[in-house]
């Protein structure tokens, strides 16, 4: 590895000197650069109209000034994309487009014609993707902004070209939908000078996409002629209000929120820039936080590196940025937590709350300590404020201000810290004693923490197993439960899976941060409990969990019986070398529910098979057997046509089901059903041998966002499983929707026996056929199984059942765990006493 990068090294080095070496090899460049069209002067001096107007020749400009800013050249090739997927060309400090045409082609990298969202950020270590990948690329949109309009990122003032700047600003159009009437959001900016780093923001606001209406109010706090803030009403799709005479932040804010329309108010500092997603993250956090009365972004300084994850104050009184100066990938940094405060530098509140409070108090005028007041007084009255990790921000500190707190408005934040700390002295005596962990800390409102560990990071639109898991998850944080997770086989973050935790409130591990369990332990081993899901994760992660954090609670989910699954297989294909093996699972499997604490298992008939297998019955395990919400008001029996089977394809049960299915029953089936009725095969990954299977009739849909519009066309569903084990999850869910349901023996274990009223339960293929065409015909009886299926998850799959189910986990493991020390350390005292010759040796007859 270390002679591969030296190579690298050399070879970047040869390409740099190459690259500068002289005039005639930059005009082969500009050669290149024209033939493949990879500049575009008209795009230039669109996107940079205020430089672009100032100069004869764009190219020029670009290949002398305009790389150096990460400024675009043309909509065909995306230098901030290229320095993205290639850190040797960013690290070299080289000129991506001139690389690419010297270079990149023959390399066979990539050419990249755009920067979004989705375009990876690569480190030469580092060739998978992490939480702020995107922030890198909002930096270079600031740096590209802010030198396409011909401003200096270091100038106290805007310079010559504001008004261009404003003018060009003007005739854009930006991606939020503008609502002056009735908007969702008020996005209230408030300023003071530094009217290009407005400009700089409002160009952020500009690209930014959002579900939500906007209005974006410009609060100008009687700036200084001088710095020109004047130019910014003339941008149409804000709302410019110029204060009479300069009363600070607070005032500002307090004043410009009386005029705002939107249900929520946003509060964004001049000096920032936003990141894809800022606005929707906070907007959707009232959402999943109830009782959240204020929400804040996570911020950035602008060399990339964390400025705050949220603020905490300790016991004195005094603050701390948490998380400042780190990476900001770090997974502590990176879910959403109840924060002591959260900065005002962009933070959300609804604008009823805010009223109810009155606001900014004016005793911290003219700056500082404000957002905290605010945050502590929101507690007061029952409310919670929220740090929100995937709203991202970029925040130019000190821009307005300084960072001097001996003088100026700066001085403020000393005096108005100790005024602070006075108010508010009863509720800090319960805050974290200064000097202890930052992480526990940041975290002390989590009185009980809990670690899952399983295979993969769930993804609950593939399979149902993972939905039980997000639901086991959910009743826990419900319950005040601080929860992290660590994916034992694929310890990677995943924008789609992993995120969707980080979200809910999920401390997550990864790599580079956390490659084994023990990485994941050691960042804060302040875990009571850890649930261990399959066997096979449970025995590589036991033991060191065991010696790493002795006082947590092992509790073990093992999904289904996998042995159970692999015996019944074997059978079915009458597989002797596959039962032996099922065997060697079934001592492994078993090794495991004794030595954890507590034990979930999904039906009673797996409980039952787990009692006999053992020496004597164990008192630790506890039946969980699913969750599932209800779903009543949907279409009903005349509105649903078709005939569905649901299943996680790389399960091999599930491809085994369907095969049985298609050559047994659906030839008995498709005779009697209208011609207009369909087999819908729904599931994830379905392989050649179940496509091969789609016809006109047979619609193989392969991996779906949303289960429900199939639920909602189907009139019956089909379960005809030959081998498995566990509670199968697919049939609750269709029971949930009120689709009724025919079902072989094992895929209705631990959910109905023979006879009940809620499912048709048969292993006979003809019979299996004749049930689902009675179902489909007999509307009386498709109403009666339907209501049935409902009473049942309604009355044994709920919430309330489930939440009561999980503490009775954790008082078994406790009780088991309580236990167990005391019988070791009984032996140990033996053991001493024993060679003090003060007890009889133990007799080995």
């Amino acid at each position: 590895m270390i002679n591969q990068l030296k190579k690298v090294v050399r070879r970047l080095g040869r390409q740099a000197r190459s690259l500068g070496r002289n005039l005639g090899f930059r005009a082969s460049i500009v050669r290149g650069i024209k033939e493949q069209g990879l500049f575009d002067a008209d795009f230039y001096r669109r996107e940079y109209p205020v430089v672009a107007a100032a100069v004869s020749d764009p190219l020029r400009h670009y290949l002398t000034h305009g790389w150096k800013h990460a400024m675009e050249p043309s909509d065909r090739f995306s230098v901030r994309a290229y320095l993205g997927r290639n850190p040797d060309v960013r690290q070299a400090g080289l000129n991506p487009l001139a690389h690419w045409v010297r270079y990149g082609k023959t390399d066979g990298r990539i050419l990249p014609q755009a920067s979004d969202v989705e375009t990876p950020w690569f480190e030469d270590d580092r060739p998978y993707p992490l939480p702020d990948d995107g922030v890198h690329y909002e930096l270079m949109a600031g740096r590209a902004y802010l030198g396409g309009a011909g401003f200096d990122f270091a100038q106290r003032e805007a310079g010559a070209t504001v008004a261009e700047a404003a003018r060009a600003m003007a005739s854009r159009t930006p991606l939020l939908t503008i609502d002056a009437a009735s908007p969702k959001v008020s996005i209230i900016i408030p300023v003071y000078g530094q009217t290009h780093f407005a400009l700089n923001c409002l160009d952020s606001l500009a690209r930014l996409r959002s579900k939500y209406s906007v209005e974006v109010i410009v609060a100008d706090d009687a700036s200084p002629a001088a710095s020109r803030t004047d130019v910014l009403k003339a941008i149409p799709w804000i709302r410019y209000e110029r204060r009479a005479e300069n009363g600070g932040f607070l005032e500002c804010c307090n004043s410009t929120v009386q005029l705002a329309r939107g249900e929520v108010i946003v509060l964004l500092n001049s000096d920032t820039r936003v990141v894809d997603g800022w606005l929707d993250e906070l907007v959707e956090a009232f959402e999943l936080f109830p009782k959240a009365g204020m929400v804040g972004s996570k911020l950035f300084n602008d060399d990339g590196t964390l400025q705050e994850a949220g603020g905490i104050f300790w016991r004195d009184g005094s603050a701390h940025n948490y998380g400042r100066g780190d990476d900001p990938n770090r997974p502590q940094y990176c879910f959403a937590r109840q924060a002591d405060f959260i900065s005002g530098a962009s933070i959300a509140i609804r604008k009823s709350v805010w009223d109810a409070l009155g606001g900014f108090d004016p005793v911290y005028k003219p700056a500082y300590c404000e957002d905290a007041d605010l945050a502590f007084r929101l507690r007061r009255a029952g409310y919670e404020t929220w740090f929100v990790p995937t709203s991202r921000v970029i925040h130019y500190e000190g821009i307005t201000h300084g960072r001097d707190v001996t003088q100026g408005i700066k001085a403020y934040q000393v005096t108005n810290l100790r005024k602070f700390a006075d108010r508010f002295s009863a509720e800090l005596a319960g805050h974290p004693q200064p000097g202890s962990s930052s992480v526990r800390a940041a975290n002390w409102r989590s009185r009980r923490n809990i670690l899952f560990v399983d295979a993969l990071t769930p993804t609950p639109d593939q399979d149902s197993g993972s939905i039980v898991t997000n639901e086991v998850m959910a009743t826990y944080r419900e319950a005040g439960f601080g929860e992290s997770f660590f994916p034992l086989h694929s310890p990677y973050w995943s924008k789609k899976y992993t995120a969707t935790l980080q979200r809910r409130g999920v401390c997550c591990h990864y790599k580079p941060f956390s490659n084994d369990i023990g990485e994941a332990v050691e960042l804060d081993n302040c875990f009571d409990y850890a649930l261990l899901y399959r066997y096979n994760v449970a025995q590589v992660v036991h033991d060191e969990l065991r010696a790493r954090a002795p006082a947590t609670r092992l509790i073990f989910a093992n999904v289904d019986l996998h042995f159970l699954r692999e015996a019944r297989a074997a059978e079915n294909a009458n597989d002797q070398l596959a039962l032996l093996r099922s065997e060697s699972t079934k001592k492994n499997e078993l090794e495991m529910f004794l030595r954890a604490d507590a034990s979930f298992v999904h039906t009673q008939i797996e409980k039952d098979l787990i009692q006999v297998s053992l020496p004597r019955q164990l008192d630790n395990m506890v039946v969980l057997p699913w969750i599932s919400e209800v779903f009543r008001n949907t279409p009903g029996f005349s509105r649903r046509a078709d005939i569905m089977f649901l299943g996680n394809f790389p399960h091999a049960p599930n491809v085994d089901s369907v095969l049985f299915f298609m050559q047994s029953i659906w030839p008995l089936l498709q005779r009697d059903l209208p011609s207009h009725a369909k087999l819908l095969l729904v599931g994830n990954r379905p392989p050649k041998e179940v496509q091969d299977l789609a016809s006109e009739r047979v619609i193989v849909t392969g991996f779906v966002e949303e289960l429900e519009p199939y639920f909602l066309t189907s009139r019956v569903f089909v379960a005809p499983l030959r081998y498995g084990a566990g509670i199968k999850g697919k049939l609750v869910t269709a029971l949930a929707h009120g689709v009724p349901s025919v079902a072989t023996q094992i895929a209705a274990e631990g959910i109905a026996a023979s006879g009940e009223d809620h499912l048709s339960i048969t292993d006979d293929p003809a019979q299996f056929a004749a049930e689902v065409l009675r179902i489909y015909q007999d509307e009386s009886s498709w109403l009666r199984m339907r209501e049935a299926g409902l009473t049942y998850v309604e009355q044994n799959y709920s919430r309330a059942a489930t939440l009561k189910t999980c503490m009775q986990a954790l008082s078994l493991a406790d009780s088991a765990w309580f236990t167990r020390q005391a019988y070791r350390q009984q032996r140990f005292f033996e053991e001493i006493m024993r060679e003090n010759g003060e007890l009889e040796p133990t007799r080995i007859d």
